[in-house]
């Protein structure tokens, strides 16, 4: 019988899976410690995240921006209004189209009605294309009372007729200056 049981604990030994041993592993890849492109080149970072394209017609400027404004492409918002507003003739239209801008933060909007607020003064109006945007962007401006400076169209046709409409008071046929 004790020979059964050695032989059975025997077998059972022999057959045992081992067990590995825990071992700690340090990772020292020379790779964890490259930096982030972003890093790198954050002016490159910011021109990926938030491009715009200024084209004019006339007494229009229109300004397509395209990517995503937060609270770290929030300056380089600034900039491209600011540098597009330059390019807006007294007594001209600016027009901001968003279509191809996948989020767009509160302080983005409100940097657009302050200067848009700004723009009024000196006599240029300001026109907002916002297709997907339209009711959210219209909310914040109402809240913060600022609808008077900034007119919200869904596309650029509508934005560019209002423009066209305040250039010639005259053309009956013009569209209304907001949707």
């Amino acid at each position: 019988m004790t020979s059964s049981i050695l032989s059975t604990q025997d077998r059972w030994q022999r057959t045992e899976p081992s067990v590995p041993k825990k071992r700690v592993l340090l990772n020292h890849r020379h790779d964890e410690t490259r930096r982030s492109p972003a890093a790198e080149d954050p002016a490159a970072d910011l021109c990926r995240r938030l491009g715009a394209v200024v084209e004019s017609a006339g007494q229009v400027v229109v300004l397509r921006a395209r990517g995503e404004v937060d609270a770290y492409t929030l300056p380089r918002w600034r900039n491209l209004l600011d540098s597009a507003a330059a390019e807006t003739a007294v007594g001209g239209h600016l027009v901001v189209d968003l279509g191809q801008v996948m989020f767009l933060s509160v302080r983005a909007v409100m940097a657009l009605a302050d200067l848009a607020q700004h723009l009024s003064r000196h006599g240029i109006a300001t026109y907002l294309v916002a297709a997907r945007t339209a009711p959210t962007i219209a909310h914040v401006l109402d809240l913060a009372g600022m609808t008077e400076w900034l007119s919200i169209h869904r596309d650029l046709t509508s934005a560019l007729a209002a423009a066209d409409h305040r250039i010639d008071p005259d053309d009956t046929t013009a569209v209304p200056e907001s949707d």
